[in-house]
Formats: C-alpha cells, sequence, structure tokens
C-alpha cells in the first residue's frame, strides 16, 4: 500500500472517530504517526550500521586485555609445539604446556593432559574429532584451569568442545576457527525454529528411517551436548553449533535453494556474540574482517567456509 493511500486510510478513520474542529489535529496524528515509523526505522537502519562498525573495535578492546607478556608466552608456546616435538600430544619439561596437533580420536590418551600443571597452556591445532573424547578433554582442561591456545585451525569438535573447555582460550592471528554440523549416512537436514526466536536454524537431525540403534546414538548425542554447556553457557540451554542471524540465513538461502544440505561447509562466529552466550572468555588476535581473508585461510585446507561478519 502506498503512503498516500496510507495516509488517505488513517485520515478516514480518525476523521469518523473525531469529526468537526478536531479534524486539524487528526490530519498532525496522522503524519505524527507517519514521520513516527520512518524514524523507528531510521534508528534501527543506524544501529545496524553500529553493530557492523564497532565488531572490529570489540575485537580491538577484547585483546587490549591481554597482557603484552601473556601475548609473548603464547607466542612462544606455540612456537615450541610447532616444532620437533611428539604427535598427537606432549609435554613440555616443566609442565606448563601440553602441545596437541592432529584428530580427537575415540582412543585419546588423556594422561599427559592430567600432568599439566594448574594454571598451564594447552596449545591445539586440529580439524576436530570425536564428540566423547572432546568432552573428556575438555573436563581435564578445566580442571586443571588450562588457557586453551589455538593456532592455524581449530574446526568443528575443536571449536565446538575444546576452545571453550576452560575460562580462557586465546585465538592466534590467521587461525581459522569454524563449525558446522553433524555428520552421518542417516542424519536428514531442515529448518528448525531458533530459540531467541529470529530466523530458523539450518539442522540436522536423525531421519525418521534411521535404524533405532542410530536413533538411539543421536538421542545420547544430543544429551551430551546438552550436559556439556549446561555450565558453560550464560543462559543454557546452547544452541550448538552456534548460528549468527546472517549466518542463519546464508543457510537458509543455500539450503532452500537446492532443497539439500550444502556438502563441506562450514562458518565462523564472530567473537562479539560469546560474551552473551558462553562463559569461557575467548579472544582473538586478530578476526578475519572479510570474506576473503575467510577464503584464503580455508582454500589452504581446501574448505568452504562461511565468514560472519
Amino acid at each position: 500500500m502506498s503512503r498516500c493511500r496510507v495516509d488517505r486510510a488513517c485520515r478516514q478513520k480518525h476523521s469518523v472517530q473525531r469529526p468537526g474542529d478536531a479534524r486539524s489535529w487528526l490530519h498532525r496524528r496522522c503524519f505524527r504517526h507517519r514521520h513516527a515509523r520512518t524514524f523507528i526505522l531510521r534508528i534501527r537502519d543506524f544501529a545496524a550500521l553500529c553493530v557492523v562498525a564497532f565488531a572490529g573495535l570489540g575485537a580491538e578492546i577484547s585483546l587490549a586485555e591481554v597482557s603484552d607478556t601473556d601475548k609473548v608466552i603464547y607466542a612462544r608456546a606455540v612456537e615450541h609445539c610447532r616444532g620437533n616435538v611428539k604427535r598427537s600430544m606432549a609435554l613440555d619439561l616443566d609442565k606448563r604446556v601440553l602441545c596437541f596437533d592432529g584428530a580427537i580420536l575415540p582412543e585419546l590418551d588423556l594422561s599427559l593432559a592430567d600432568r599439566l600443571e594448574d594454571g598451564g597452556l594447552f596449545v591445539m591445532r586440529s580439524f576436530g574429532g570425536e564428540q566423547l573424547s572432546a568432552i573428556r578433554l575438555a573436563e581435564v582442561l578445566r580442571r586443571r584451569d588450562a588457557t586453551v591456545v589455538v593456532y592455524d585451525y581449530c574446526l568443528s569438535a575443536c571449536a565446538s568442545f575444546v576452545l571453550v573447555a576452560s575460562t580462557k582460550a586465546f585465538v592466534v592471528k590467521n587461525t581459522l576457527v569454524a563449525w558446522h554440523h553433524w555428520t552421518g549416512e542417516y542424519l536428514c537436514p531442515s529448518l528448525e525454529q531458533a530459540r531467541d526466536e529470529g530466523p530458523r536454524r539450518l539442522e540436522k537431525n536423525a531421519c525418521a528411517d534411521a535404524p533405532a540403534d542410530y536413533q538411539s546414538m543421536y538421542e545420547y548425542a544430543k544429551w551430551l551436548d546438552k550436559w556439556f554447556y549446561s555450565t558453560r553457557a550464560v543462559a543454557p540451554p546452547f544452541e550448538n553449533p552456534p548460528q549468527s542471524v546472517i549466518v542463519r540465513r546464508i543457510l537458509q538461502n543455500k539450503f532452500g535453494g537446492r532443497g539439500e544440505y550444502p556438502s563441506n561447509l562450514m562458518w565462523t562466529w564472530n567473537p562479539r556474540y560469546y560474551a552473551s552466550k558462553i562463559k569461557t572468555k575467548v579472544v582473538y588476535e586478530a578476526y578475519p574482517q572479510s570474506q576473503d581473508e575467510v577464503d584464503a585461510l580455508a582454500n589452504v585446507l581446501q574448505l568452504r567456509v562461511i565468514f560472519d561478519p
């Protein structure tokens, strides 16, 4: 409906209610209504611009909370773990730095993690792995009050569980941290209502024709996820994997256009959302500022990753 038709309808409505001398006041009422609506829309657009403009500023403020001494310590720890140390896990001689480089396998031995000194560093690079092993590792790191430092890439279970294992985490510059859904033969994609009542989330659930034992395993995995975040989320339950409104809309478009789950696809999660969602204080040395930056990191790993601005 055009603005003129809306204004005419407004005048007709209020003329019936208050005829005669009040007409001029009523016309101003319609005028105020129209311009108030325009003003509100401008405020909304301005607020949206502010969110984007201050995203980078928020990252700088968070980085400022990490002391120069800590930055040097983290850099030296990463350099040590890049070097000639045993894979996938190695503990330095003073038991202050535990290196992890590889997949989070079901048979993961946690004995070295148990020997890490309280308040030590857990330095990690991983494509992810098994959910239960990642949670077991995260629980040990939490008991040790370790600071998690990730470099190069931290994907899937690394991002969902190990990154937020303890109270603090540091993401080294040029590190790709990204999430995705579970993968499996009997998982079917669908668009589900989000708990924040915003745009719908693309989810994967056990298919209706999945074998009973698979459905039981899926329900157990969901329970583990819920249990893990019950003490790590600011306001449980936490929707894992996390998706911002922008990422949800992109996933909706990709899924809606093809009617199937987009394969080999991951996404980032802007750190400006973390403080309101998770208790772990995660600081990025430099969160990517564009899709091009994310592509440069993802192409090396032969991945497709959506940038969350």
